[in-house]
């Protein structure tokens, strides 16, 4: 638990700091303390913390005769704005009367409630061992995977990955999974398609607050760009459905999601790596795999199954090296890119149908396994590196 305590008062300090060792563990908890707006507002800026504990009244640099002022609105400003920690609880406790407080208001459209402290009166204290207990309590993930289907899941069973048990969150069909000694959560929303995908990725990522997020599974290719067993990672997404129909004819109009820029180049040399390609097909039969390759393209998502080569050929317009057609890829680049906590996403599909009146469900598992075994190697050499930051 990180906690920041912004405070002049040593007296106070003291007795906050003894209270939060009361309630936690110390090889749990690092507290930084602040002593002045300046200090705090680098440390806000710089780190994520758990909890907020500040003053109202603070000099604004840590000049020993600085004057004592209103410091408030730009605390708050400073968590709320910021994308590490515009979910950090936050309590000000202060020495002076809450009656004599002009902007009250202000904490509580913020949602920060105000303590009295006094050495006399240990009232002060109930209202922050609340806070320490919700922070003990709340679950974080290092990472979460979104699966379209229970079967794509499932796939994850027969990858390094150690599967746990299924559990429902916030409303959200979960399971936990751990890779490389890091705790996730293995996410297959209600039904397919985007708004699905679109509803679940961003709830799950506002709760959970991962680190880094991945979705794998299956899709249809498109033929010249993609054969069969492929795996496809999305270096750009978009919904192949927008735009304006118009003297009775469609007019695109794709907005487009790339893949996260800090992640490409490491997933790229990963394309390039013939020991994760051999290490994906371990004990995997088909035929098709023979000539299967990883490699970074252009997916397009929309709301419908597709099973007819001209309407794949219409699609392919919106792209000239569009290389796969699938249902919720999107929805997941989107709600991480404009999540303020700001993962790093990723997804990575395979080809088990070229989008025409062949299709049928003999490469599904085949083709789950390859897109989970890829996701999984990324993972298992990325995470520890996030957790180190």
């Amino acid at each position: 638990m990180n906690i920041l305590l912004i405070e002049d008062q040593e007296n106070k300090i003291t007795l906050v700091e003894e209270l939060i060792r009361d309630n936690v563990e110390g090889d749990q908890c690092v507290i930084i303390k602040a002593k002045c707006l300046e200090q705090a507002r680098r440390e806000i800026i710089g780190k994520s913390f758990d909890l907020i504990i500040f003053d109202i009244y603070l000099p604004l640099t840590p000049e020993t005769n600085s004057e004592v002022v209103d410091i408030s609105l730009d605390i708050i400003n400073e968590f709320s704005q910021s994308a590490n920690n515009y979910q950090a609880e936050t309590i000000a406790i202060t020495q002076y009367d809450i009656e004599d407080i002009d902007n009250m208001a202000l904490f509580n459209q913020a949602g920060v409630p105000v303590v009295h402290f006094s050495e006399e009166d240990e009232k002060w204290k109930d209202p922050l061992r609340l806070k320490i207990k919700k922070i003990t309590d709340r679950v974080k993930y290092d990472f979460l995977i979104f699966c379209a289907l229970s079967k794509e899941r499932l796939a994850f069973s027969n990858t390094n990955a150690e599967m746990g048990v299924l559990r429902t969150m916030y409303g959200l069909n979960c399971q936990d999974i751990k890779i490389g000694g890091c705790n996730g959560l293995c996410i297959t929303p209600n039904n397919m398609g985007l708004i699905n995908m679109a509803i679940s990725a961003s709830k799950a990522i506002e709760h959970f607050q991962p680190k880094i997020v991945s979705m794998s599974g299956i899709c249809a290719g498109v033929e010249g760009e993609a054969n069969l067993l492929d795996v496809i990672i999305g270096d750009l997404c978009w919904e192949y459905q927008t735009g304006k129909f118009k003297d009775n004819e469609f007019k695109q109009e794709p907005y487009q999601s790339p893949i996260d820029g800090r992640i490409k180049v490491e997933l790229e040399q990963l394309c390039e790596s013939a020991e994760m390609l051999n290490n994906i097909k371990r004990g995997l039969f088909e035929t098709e795999l023979k000539d299967s390759k990883v490699f970074l393209g252009p997916i397009s998502s929309g709301s419908a199954v597709i099973a007819d080569a001209k309407k794949m050929a219409e699609i392919g317009l919106q792209h000239r090296k569009m290389a796969g057609l699938e249902m919720e890829m999107y929805s997941l680049y989107e709600a991480a890119r404009q999540s303020l906590c700001r993962p790093l996403y990723f997804g990575a599909k395979t080809v088990v149908d070229l989008g025409n009146t062949i299709k049928g469900d003999t490469l599904h598992s085949t083709g789950s396994t390859l897109s989970a075994r890829l996701v999984t190697h990324y993972l298992e050499s990325k995470l520890p590196v996030l957790n180190m930051d």
